[in-house]
């Protein structure tokens, strides 16, 4: 072989070796970036274990919140019809004390 080809030779290799340089440290940035999201997904995963403890925690508080609203219904339907059962006592115990008045009076002035 020639001088000649042999420096060709040479220099397509100096090239090729410029370039894997290249490649090499494009690839190097490559795995940075790869291993910087790989951190940003393991906090991101690390993060998100909660998430089925919390779904659970927020479905159990709305069946305690229905059993309390339907406990408070119960409750104030009684209340209601014991201050309607005292209010019809009341009215009974006017009409009395009214007749009794009545009464009195009516007797006062025989």
């Amino acid at each position: 072989m020639s001088d000649q080809v042999l420096s060709q030779i040479l220099n397509q290799l100096q090239q090729m070796d410029k370039r894997f340089d290249n490649i090499d440290g494009r690839l190097e940035k490559i795995e940075d970036r790869l291993d910087t999201m790989d951190g940003r997904l393991d906090a991101i995963e690390e993060q998100t274990k909660t998430i089925p403890l919390l779904q659970q925690a927020v479905l159990e508080t709305l069946e305690v919140t229905k059993r309390l609203e339907a406990s408070q219904i119960t409750f104030e339907r009684k209340v209601t019809a014991e201050l309607n059962t005292h209010q019809h006592s009341i009215d009974i115990l006017n009409r009395r004390q009214l007749r009794m008045e009545a009464d009195i009076e009516a007797l006062k002035r025989c």
